[in-house]
């Protein structure tokens, strides 16, 4: 039985632990990984602590484009009563591109990836993209995802199949989340 439930939205349930490491693509000016670092930081918090018109406001507007408002809060709410409090998030890896050939937009990018426990979900990774135009400014969430399994799930499957079924459950889902081990 494949009860895995991947989760992929505008919305990332995550938090900030530890130092950004910086890929080979590009190195950022120390400037850059700060306000990057304080946009992820920011843009979870909001979403953490109840207030997703406030994240929504951080996101780009290709990224509104995708997703009403009313829809981007309703998700929202939906995943932190689903996920419960935030216990701990990670900020596993920043990966830094400056006008990238296939980006919509020349810029920087920076895709953070993040692994997160929630009272209720002890398997979580994901990543947030952020970008910066070419004029420099503010990052914006451009693009969010996260892959979990509750622990409501992670239960059943064990009880219902074996560990090492949801050990393979999870480890086929983790496998959309860079860095995540």
């Amino acid at each position: 039985m494949r009860a895995a439930v991947a989760f992929i939205v505008l919305v990332a349930l995550t938090s900030i632990d530890g130092q950004p490491a910086c890929s080979q693509e590009w190195t950022p000016s120390q400037d850059s990984v700060r306000d990057a670092t304080q946009t992820v930081t920011d843009y979870f918090s909001m979403l953490d602590s109840g207030n997703p018109e406030r994240a929504y406001q951080m996101m780009d507007d290709a990224a509104k484009s995708s997703i009403p408002p009313t829809m981007f809060a309703e998700q929202s709410e939906k995943c932190r009563s689903q996920s419960g409090p935030l216990l701990e998030r990670k900020l596993l890896k920043f990966t830094w591109l400056k006008d990238p050939a296939d980006a919509p937009f020349p810029g920087i990018y920076a895709a953070v990836d993040i692994a997160t426990r929630f009272e209720k979900i002890d398997r979580h990774c994901g990543y947030i993209v952020l970008y910066q135009q070419p004029s420099g400014g503010a990052f914006h969430v451009m693009r969010a995802e996260s892959n979990f399994i509750d622990n409501a799930t992670a239960k059943k499957i064990e009880t219902t199949n074996s560990k090492l079924e949801l050990d393979k459950a999870w480890a086929e889902l983790s496998r959309n989340c860079p860095n995540f081990r």
